[in-house]
């Protein structure tokens, strides 16, 4: 079943800040500018200054190469895409207040007067236009503001130590260091040299083994190149495994999975191995993403094998499936944590991946089984993370003093 185009995707990331932008210029058109002259001056500039900003969608697309490195990249596309956030971010705050403010104080007027919603709207006092630009102006230059942070600061990563219980797991293999790295997206958010970094801090971390559950392109196959070039060499001891992910399908997977293993990475693609380290084994399994897995395969071969089973698949919304096939752990990413996170306390996550699947990052457990999704270190759509920084995952495997995997 082959994917949909990405090109539908881009059209999506382009139809969204268009009608954000859209309900912006009917704000400030209704709210901000003043009657007259003023408001007929207002209609015909900021269309054109709205042309203007975002000129950068055809460069984009023409010749997105000129956004990788020097002035273009730092002022012209992170200007663009933090206007981009803005937009995005005023309309959805406009949606809130409409839903949570103003159409409920209008339903409990109507209730208490029995009276039909007026559908003339009552004329603004200069008052109220004042206080309206100034909120505008100020909600508009705090997410511009915030936005330009977020795209600046997106590459500060944190390296996250996370303990996985498994059960059955000898002893010897207890303490074994496993990092993972997820969703690289290897393009114009992601460059050979913002890659290197990452190379490095894997270096440094001495992994026992090293996990990589997907999504190493964005769009097109060539992004595959930089990538093998920035993590050629990269450091473990009982060698590197991965399974593709979506993006990966939206390219060439199998030309991807070719480059890779041609620089020592183990694709894993419907595929069950055991690694023997210190006299003991440990079952790797990867599946291919979405409709490509063939989790009854690897779940009849992994069953097969004494040992402690572990399942990479880059989209966690399979979990059940991994506990079906008698899976202890299972590995993804995918998510981004959310990318965007507006709240996150005592395990809750606000964040429009939720909307999706309770999955998001972190732990989850079901029966014997547990999940880690990752929060990955790349970004899709708009370059910005927001109380989500990306993540090196650094999971150290213990043995469970139940019969669970914790």
């Amino acid at each position: 079943m082959p994917y949909a185009p990405f090109h539908l995707y881009g059209i999506i990331l382009i139809v969204i800040p268009l009608i954000s932008q859209s309900a912006l210029y009917l704000l400030v058109i209704k709210h901000l500018s003043q009657g007259g002259t003023g408001r007929r001056t207002t209609k015909k500039v900021i269309p054109v200054v709205m042309i203007i900003v975002n000129i950068p969608i055809i460069l984009l697309r023409v010749a997105p190469e000129m956004f990788y490195a020097g002035f273009a990249r730092h002022f012209i596309m992170i200007p663009f895409y933090a206007y981009q956030t803005m937009s995005v971010a005023i309309l959805l705050t406009v949606l809130i207040w409409f839903l949570v403010i103003r159409f409920p104080a209008s339903l409990v007027r109507k209730i208490r007067t029995s009276a039909p919603l007026k559908t003339n709207p009552v004329p603004e006092s200069a008052g109220r236009r004042e206080f309206m630009k100034k909120a505008a102006i100020g909600l508009g230059a705090y997410t511009f503001a915030g936005s330009m942070y977020s795209i600046y600061n997106r590459d500060d990563f944190q390296v996250k130590k996370v303990t996985l219980h498994l059960r059955k797991l000898p002893e010897v293999l207890s303490g074994l260091r496993i990092v993972m790295i997820s969703d690289i997206h290897s393009g114009l958010y992601m460059t050979a040299d913002d890659m290197s970094r990452y190379k490095e801090e894997l270096d440094k971390l001495n992994a026992d083994l090293i996990f990589m559950p997907g999504d190493f392109v964005t769009s097109k196959t060539r992004e595959i190149l930089p990538l093998v070039k920035s993590f050629s060499g990269v450091k473990s001891r009982f060698g590197t495994y991965a399974c593709l992910g979506n993006h990966d399908f939206f390219a060439d997977p199998n030309a991807i999975a070719e480059k890779l293993r041609e620089n020592g990475v183990n694709v894993l693609r419907n595929e069950t191995t055991e690694v023997e380290i210190n006299g003991a084994k440990l079952v790797l399994s990867g599946v291919d993403d979405g409709a490509h897995a063939n989790f009854p395969k690897v779940a009849f071969e992994a069953n097969s094998l004494d040992a402690p089973r572990i399942l990479l698949c880059h989209q966690p919304y399979y979990f059940e499936k991994a506990v079906a096939g008698g899976f202890d752990a299972m590995l993804s990413g995918h998510t981004h944590g959310g990318q965007i996170v507006l709240l996150d306390f005592l395990g809750i996550k606000l964040t429009p991946a939720a909307l999706v699947s309770p999955f998001v990052s972190g732990k989850y457990f079901r029966g014997t089984s547990v999940m880690y999704v990752t929060r990955g270190i790349g970004t899709v759509g708009i370059p910005v993370r927001v109380n989500c920084p990306p993540e090196v995952t650094m999971l150290t495997l213990a043995k469970s003093t139940s019969n669970k995997s914790t």
